[in-house]
């Protein structure tokens, strides 16, 4: 079966945008876009006739995203699925053999909260591949314009964000993007036992696991691909999250490890979580890596 790439519809301005997005990597992939629209199970109706009902306009919607995609993309390869049940369990079944899932964003800029009743936010946690949630806010015709540049993506030296840097990696140069490699906290990080025997045992300074780590890395990406364009930010004023928003301010996408340190006891990672609530990008959640290291 075709690779695919699973978009939700909802009849939202916002899932317009993420089909549209969606379009144009399928179309870059040679892959299929699955076109997904899920109505609620017929329990959930006060009458089977309402359920009826949103059968039929649910498959008009449909049809008519299919058109209006194939006038922008054509001969892109597009299917349907009219599915019923909670959206967020239909992505996770399907996604066992996607490429990878988007969605839109069904936050408003001006939301706060905890937001798990999200349903991108459930998205991200339950799909078995890499999630792409865009935002409500219009990023298309700025992408357009060229306001918007740079592929970004956040680094702690763990296996999930050597995963997520794989994936930036590939988008940047899809893209012909400069890849823009963030490390964010003043925490100590995996170098920090290497770094104190580098200076010999005195108080290391501040910032310096974070700075092995981004040369480390940096210097490994453009030597394995020669023409990527890679900068480092080491951030010492923000937190993991709060940097990454502020590195991808302008940015045509952020990558992101799903779990990145939190590891296997967590089903999303904190800088995941306040990345995903606080959106204003497209975001690529990567996820967590099969095997216990990736190299670099």
């Amino acid at each position: 079966m075709k690779k695919q790439i699973l978009v939700g519809v909802d009849g939202a301005s916002v899932g317009s945008t993420a089909a549209d997005w969606a379009a144009e990597r399928a179309r870059n992939l040679g892959l299929q876009l699955n076109l997904v629209h899920v109505v609620p199970e017929v329990w959930a109706f006060p009458e089977k006739a309402h359920h009826e009902k949103a059968i039929a306009e649910g498959k008009d919607l449909l049809n008519s995203e299919s058109a209006r995609i194939a006038g922008l993309t054509p001969w892109l390869d597009v299917v349907m699925t009219l599915s019923a049940g909670e959206p967020s369990e239909t992505m996770r079944k399907l996604s066992a053999v996607a490429e990878m899932v988007v969605v839109g964003t069904d936050r408003r800029p001006d939301n706060h909260g905890e937001g798990f009743g999200s349903v991108s936010f459930q998205i991200a946690i339950l799909s078995h591949c890499a999630v792409a949630v865009i935002p409500a806010v219009a990023v298309i015709p700025s992408v357009r314009s060229g306001e918007a540049s740079g592929v970004v993506i956040g680094v702690d030296g763990s296996s999930d964000s050597g995963l997520a840097v794989e994936f930036a990696i590939n988008e940047a140069r899809r893209m012909g993007q400069e890849l823009v490699v963030v490390h964010a906290g003043a925490e100590a990080g995996p170098a920090s036992s290497s770094s104190k025997r580098l200076v010999h045992g005195a108080p290391p300074e501040p910032g310096l696991d974070g700075r092995m780590l981004l040369s480390a890395t940096v210097g490994s990406l453009t030597g394995r691909y020669p023409g990527l364009a890679a900068r480092e930010i080491l951030d010492l004023r923000r937190l993991p999250g709060e940097a990454l928003l502020h590195a991808s301010a302008h940015a045509r996408l952020l990558a992101i490890g799903c779990k990145g340190r939190g590891g296997a006891r967590v089903l999303l990672g904190s800088v995941a979580q306040h990345v995903l609530l606080n959106i204003h990008c497209p975001t690529l959640i990567t996820r967590p890596a099969l095997e216990t290291t990736v190299p670099l």
